[in-house]
């Protein structure tokens, strides 16, 4: 729940932030379109300290087969609620859609991104079990950890070959708070708890679906960041 909540408070801080860019930054620059042909569909539910359901969201990520821009894309039909962020790797540039949804007009806005130093990485000790299962017919080992007051799992195969990039990890914007994990290989699910009982799950549903996307943004009345923002906290 505590995850839960710090994914929305990061929500709220992008559109209170981001309201106040009106300014257009020199060098920031993007393509007027974005096309993407394959799709990993994941989920995140949100539990009480009772193993309530509070809440259930939904995520598509659409990447390319031949390309290296990906887009993370926040499914909801609440008006005004959705969100999508496009990461273009080749021009640097982060680009937030932000309140779609029901008619809403979205807010946007770039922000020319830079990656941190390797050294700068914020890496999430976890630690292997004995214990695998099958997720989507991939075979998976768990992991366990402890970061502060918050404790969790993680299902990482290394049957996958997608970065966490446009995995659950990053939709879930785990990546935001651990910008990689102390293992690689591809996160199928991860669970977070807090000391209060909270709980939020994180998990994969379908991967590299073939489904067509593109977002147009010819014409969008773009913000832009004066200064550069980090690679892993869009």
């Amino acid at each position: 729940m505590k995850q839960f909540c710090l994914f929305s408070g990061l929500m709220l801080i992008f559109l209170v932030s981001n309201a106040q860019l009106q300014l257009k930054a020199p060098g920031v620059k993007w393509d007027e379109s974005y096309s993407f042909d394959q799709c990993n569909v994941f989920q995140v539910e949100a539990y009480a300290k009772n193993n309530e359901l509070m809440r259930t969201m939904h995520f598509k990520t659409y990447y390319q087969t031949d390309g290296i821009n990906f887009v993370t894309k926040y499914v909801t039909e609440s008006k005004g609620m959705g969100s999508e962020t496009i990461l273009d790797k080749k021009n640097e540039v982060a680009i937030q859609i932000l309140g779609e949804g029901g008619g809403a007009k979205p807010f946007y806005n770039a922000g020319a991104f830079k990656y941190p130093a390797e050294a700068d990485l914020k890496k999430l000790e976890i630690v292997a079990t004995d214990e695998t299962k099958e997720i989507l017919g991939f075979s998976c080992r768990k992991y366990t950890y402890t970061y502060k007051k918050i404790f969790g799992e993680v299902w990482i195969t290394d049957q996958v070959s997608l970065p966490n990039d446009i995995g659950v990890f990053r939709a879930a914007k785990m990546a935001a708070i651990h910008n990689t994990l102390s293992v690689s290989g591809f996160v199928m699910e991860m669970t977070t708890e807090d000391a209060k009982g909270g709980k939020t799950l994180m998990k994969t549903v379908s991967l590299k679906n073939q489904e067509k996307y593109t977002v147009d943004l010819k014409g969008a009345d773009m913000n832009t960041a004066i200064n550069k923002v980090n690679y892993y906290t869009f």
